[in-house]
C-alpha cells in the first residue's frame, strides 16, 4: 500500500478528518511513473534509452513522487465535504466558505506556489479572520491581541 511521505500532507489529512486510509495503490503510482519515463525515453534512440531511464530516475523520481502525492491528496480531500460544518446549509452539497478557502491554500501548497510555513500561516490567518467575523456576526465583542 502507498505510504505518504510528506509530513505536512499527513497532518492535513488527519486534521481534515480523514482517519480512514486513502486508497492509493503502489501499482497506480508505478504505472503513472512508468508512463512518464516511457514518454521521456521516446525522444531518444533505443541505444540511449537505458542510460536515459537511469538518468531520469536519478534526477526526477523523488520530485515526481512528491508531485503525484500532492496532486492525489488534493484530489482526495477536494471530493469530501465537511459533514458537521456549522456554516453549510443542511442538505446542500458543496463546501462551506472556509473549506473553499482552505482548498485554495492546499492547491497552492500542492503546486509549490507556497511552502509549508506559508501554508500554515495562511491557514491560521484565514481561521482567525473567520472566527472574528463570526464573533461580530453574533454580536460578541472582538478579541484584542490574539
Amino acid at each position: 500500500m502507498y505510504t505518504i511521505n510528506d509530513s505536512m500532507l499527513t497532518l492535513i489529512l488527519r486534521f481534515a478528518g480523514h482517519r480512514q486510509a486513502i486508497a492509493f495503490s503502489d501499482q497506480e503510482f508505478i504505472q503513472k511513473q512508468l508512463s512518464a519515463i516511457q514518454e521521456h525515453l521516446e525522444k531518444y534512440p533505443p541505444e540511449e534509452q537505458e542510460s536515459r531511464a537511469i538518468e531520469w530516475i536519478a534526477k526526477y523520481a523523488d520530485q515526481y513522487r512528491k508531485t503525484w502525492e500532492k496532486e492525489s491528496i488534493t484530489k482526495e480531500v477536494n471530493s469530501h465535504r465537511c459533514v458537521d460544518c456549522p456554516l453549510s446549509d443542511p442538505g446542500v452539497f458543496g463546501h462551506c466558505q472556509i473549506h473553499e478557502q482552505w482548498l485554495a491554500l492546499l492547491q497552492q501548497y500542492a503546486t509549490n506556489e507556497i511552502n509549508s510555513k506559508k501554508y500554515i500561516e495562511s491557514s491560521l490567518e484565514m481561521l482567525t479572520r473567520n472566527k472574528e467575523h463570526l464573533r461580530i456576526k453574533r454580536g460578541m465583542p472582538v478579541a484584542r491581541g490574539g
